[in-house]
């Protein structure tokens, strides 16, 4: 079994690998980057070269097909993807690699006959909480998209889907909102994860926006695509993955709770974004579960914890946190 996973240098990449490698598998990465840094901090730099790196561009179909033949990939886990602010900035540009970088994925399946395909949807095909009733948003709530972003993601779970009604090529998406842990950097939704970084720099940091959402440990992620990518259920499924829901003035409380030293260089700005407060993960965890998640102080500890041991040893890149010049 040979997985390739594109995007695998971002957070969730890295989450992935890092898993794969403890495993004994030898995955293979495509990445337009060249720079590792994610990789570094979470996996280990003495890992880096227990990976098979292809150094390339998502929106080339020819490139993608082609590193699906050369090396033999049996299953894909597609992570490639501009986030919401650089789609909002050049939108042309964030179709073509979001959308058709995504038909690209399914291409190079269908012409090596890769029969299945596990990729990142997310919460933002939803819009805000008051277009929809009470309670978390289940899988099957209507789309309505805020962002270019989510529109994107929509038209990516119905590529899917015809995928699998032409060429049965089952595939497995996933919904998650708010990533957080090590590696989460870049994006509105990264905000908690640099808040928790500043934290233990000594650094002040003020969130972009607030209200309610659902906050998701980035190993349960990770942990949700290897159970698609092993799993022998047929057709195009699209999950929520929930984590737990939080609004974000008790985030930076928890956080000054478990790091006293943060208490007072911390804000948010009271501004919700265009997304569901909660998800609903049941048919998640119907078809692949049962999952446990990783609470929402665990996980805030566990980071912290984590962004300190990388301090200590002199690996905890900052560079997002840094002013822009």
């Amino acid at each position: 079994m040979t997985t390739l996973v594109t995007g695998g240098f971002g957070c969730i990449g890295a989450w992935v690998i890092k898993r794969l490698l403890a495993a004994g598998e030898r995955p293979v990465v495509y990445d337009l980057s060249d720079d590792p840094w994610r990789m570094r901090m979470i996996v280990g730099p003495e890992r880096l070269g227990d990976l098979v790196v292809v150094r390339g561009d998502i929106a080339d179909r020819d490139a993608v097909v082609r590193v699906v033949g050369d090396h033999g990939i049996t299953r894909i886990i597609h992570l490639a993807a501009w986030q919401v602010p650089l789609c909002r900035q050049d939108p042309s540009k964030g179709a073509l690699v979001n959308v058709v970088g995504t038909a690209n994925v399914f291409e190079a399946a269908k012409a090596h006959r890769v029969g299945r395909v596990t990729y990142f949807s997310s919460a933002a095909v939803f819009g805000p909480p008051h277009l929809y009733g009470p309670g978390p948003i289940s899988d099957d709530a209507p789309p309505k998209p805020a962002t270019h972003y989510g529109v994107f993601k929509v038209a990516n779970e119905e590529t899917a889907r015809v995928y699998w009604e032409e060429y049965r090529i089952a595939s497995m998406g996933f919904r998650p909102l708010s990533v957080y842990g090590p590696g989460r950097d870049f994006g509105l939704t990264a905000d908690p994860t640099l808040a928790l970084k500043a934290a233990v720099l000594g650094r002040s940091f003020e969130i972009r926006w607030g209200g309610a959402t659902d906050l998701i440990y980035a190993d349960d992620v990770a942990q949700a695509c290897l159970a698609a990518a092993d799993s022998t259920l047929d057709g195009a499924r699209v999950y929520n993955l929930h984590g737990e829901s939080a609004r974000i003035a008790d985030v930076v409380r928890m956080i000054e709770e478990a790091w006293p030293e943060a208490r007072g260089r911390l804000s948010h700005v009271e501004q919700p974004i265009p997304f569901p407060a909660e998800l609903a993960d049941t048919g998640y965890q119907r078809d692949l579960g049962p999952r446990p998640r990783t609470g929402l102080r665990d996980g805030i500890r566990k980071t912290l914890d984590e962004f300190s041991a990388l301090a200590r040893a002199g690996r905890l890149d900052a560079r997002e946190l840094e002013p822009a010049t």
